[in-house]
C-alpha cells in the first residue's frame, strides 16, 4: 500500500507544470499587479474653486474627456479634487516648489490615505483668454498604492 502511495504523489509531481526558480527578475514580475482603484472623470461641478483653476486630464484621453484632477492654483491654503472609485475626494496643498518654468505641488486628503502629487511644466501663455498650458504628471497615491499618470491641460483665470 505504502509503495502505491510514493508511486501516485510520484506519477502527480511528473505531470505538474514545471516550476521556475525564484530570482530577482521573476520575484519583481509576480507581484506586480493591476491598479488597486480607478481615477475617474470629475464632474463638471465637482468642486467648488472660486478664481484662477488649474484643470488636468489625462494627455492620451480623447478631447472630450473629463478632467481628473482640479485645483485652484492659489500659492497656499490651495485644495483640489479627484474621483476615485467614483468618490469624491478633496486633498489641500501641503508642499509646494514652484517657478515660471513649472513645478512640483504635493496635496493629501485629511488622513493623508490620498496624496497627489502633482509635476508640471509650463507651456504657452494665451492673453485673450488669460490661460496658460501646463503638461507633466500626476502620482496619486491612494491607500498605499500609486498610479502615475501623464498629463496635460492648464491654469484659466
Amino acid at each position: 500500500m505504502r509503495h502505491h502511495v510514493l508511486l501516485i504523489a510520484a506519477a502527480l509531481a511528473a505531470c505538474a507544470p514545471p516550476h521556475a526558480a525564484t530570482t530577482a527578475t521573476n520575484a519583481a514580475t509576480s507581484t506586480a499587479s493591476p491598479a488597486a482603484f480607478v481615477i475617474n472623470d470629475l464632474a463638471e461641478h465637482d468642486g467648488d474653486i472660486q478664481g484662477c483653476s488649474v484643470m488636468l486630464s489625462r494627455a492620451d484621453a480623447r478631447p472630450s474627456a473629463g478632467d481628473i484632477f482640479r485645483e485652484d492654483g492659489v500659492e497656499s491654503g490651495a485644495k483640489g479634487f479627484v474621483r476615485i472609485d467614483g468618490a469624491l475626494i478633496q486633498v489641500d496643498l501641503v508642499r509646494s516648489d514652484q517657478n515660471e518654468k513649472g513645478g512640483t505641488r504635493t496635496f493629501a486628503d485629511k488622513t493623508h490615505a490620498t496624496q497627489i502629487v502633482e509635476t508640471l511644466t509650463t507651456g504657452a501663455a494665451h492673453q485673450e483668454s488669460d490661460s496658460v498650458e501646463q503638461s507633466g504628471t500626476l502620482a496619486v497615491t491612494h491607500n498605499g498604492a500609486t498610479q502615475t499618470l501623464r498629463v496635460a491641460g492648464g491654469t484659466a483665470c
